[in-house]
């Protein structure tokens, strides 16, 4: 049996494929796109037979004549591919991260990350009403101020309108990544639009809760208590407001906010103007 000579100089290992295997010994394998002719006795290091199709690791002596082929683990191919995988993601991450650093700047990806971090992360609202409980900002995105109780208790049910058109704000801040046009800047304006937007349905919801509540009490008691009933929903809203406190997250929301908008003004006037 013949075998490559130990002092042979034998090159860095490549992927194949076996094209072909015959019950005899004789094989063929693609490298590159060129077919090799291999031996199992003399080329074959592995203690499986060759089958079709498998990947290979390739070898060749010094003169390029074919010295070792060489089965791969299906685990070793598994975790080269994670590898792949994982080092595109990071190569595409990076593209992108240097396209939104030149796109956006530093510090409007600075602005955006306290802006999330503040609504995902930190509390955002305490309420102290029917039980003592806090949310984050995007937790309060999903709440109901439909009813006392329900704003008070309700962990939020599904994916809400106010959460989506929240996630759209975001997304508007990076409209400069796609479109060069001047008012693609305005963007950043959009979650301040979004608070301050929000921020004025909820008092309505809160106050209008609590006017049906004083309302359903006058009922009670009669048409000649309604003043009383009036009185008492003042009160009742009153009550509402000071078991409200804000938490770290609602500072972070805000300025993170306000900076946006700033920056996207800023923008809008350097290219309209300068």
């Amino acid at each position: 049996m013949h075998t490559s000579s130990p002092a042979a100089t034998i090159t860095t290992g490549q992927r194949g494929r076996i094209l072909a295997y015959q019950p005899s010994g004789q094989g063929s394998v693609s490298v590159a796109g060129i077919q090799h002719a291999f031996d199992v006795a003399t080329h074959w290091r592995s203690d499986v037979a060759p089958a079709i199709n498998a990947v290979v690791d390739v070898r060749f002596d010094a003169a390029g004549g074919l010295a070792t082929v060489t089965a791969i683990p299906a685990q070793q191919l598994a975790q080269e591919d994670m590898a792949g995988a994982a080092k595109l993601a990071r190569d595409k991450g990076q593209q992108l991260w240097g396209r939104a650093v030149s796109a956006l700047g530093i510090q409007v990806l600075g602005a955006l990350g306290v802006l999330i971090a503040g609504a995902f992360i930190f509390n955002t609202i305490g309420i102290r009403l029917f039980a003592s409980v806090s949310r984050t900002y995007w937790q309060l995105l999903g709440l109901s101020a439909d009813s006392l109780e329900s704003f008070a208790r309700d962990g939020g049910s599904g994916f809400t309108s106010a959460q989506f058109f929240f996630l759209l704000a975001i997304a508007a801040c990076c409209a400069t990544m796609a479109s060069s046009h001047p008012k693609a800047a305005l963007g950043k304006c959009a979650p301040l639009l979004f608070i301050v937007i929000h921020s004025s349905l909820l008092f309505i919801k809160i106050k209008g809760a609590v006017s049906d509540a004083g309302n359903a009490m006058g009922g009670i008691m009669g048409s000649r208590a309604a003043r009383m009933a009036e009185q008492m929903a003042s009160e009742m809203l009153g009550q509402v407001w000071q078991g409200l406190s804000f938490g770290i997250g609602f500072y972070l929301v805000l300025a993170a906010s306000i900076v946006l908008a700033a920056y996207g003004i800023g923008e809008y006037k350097r290219k309209t103007i300068g």
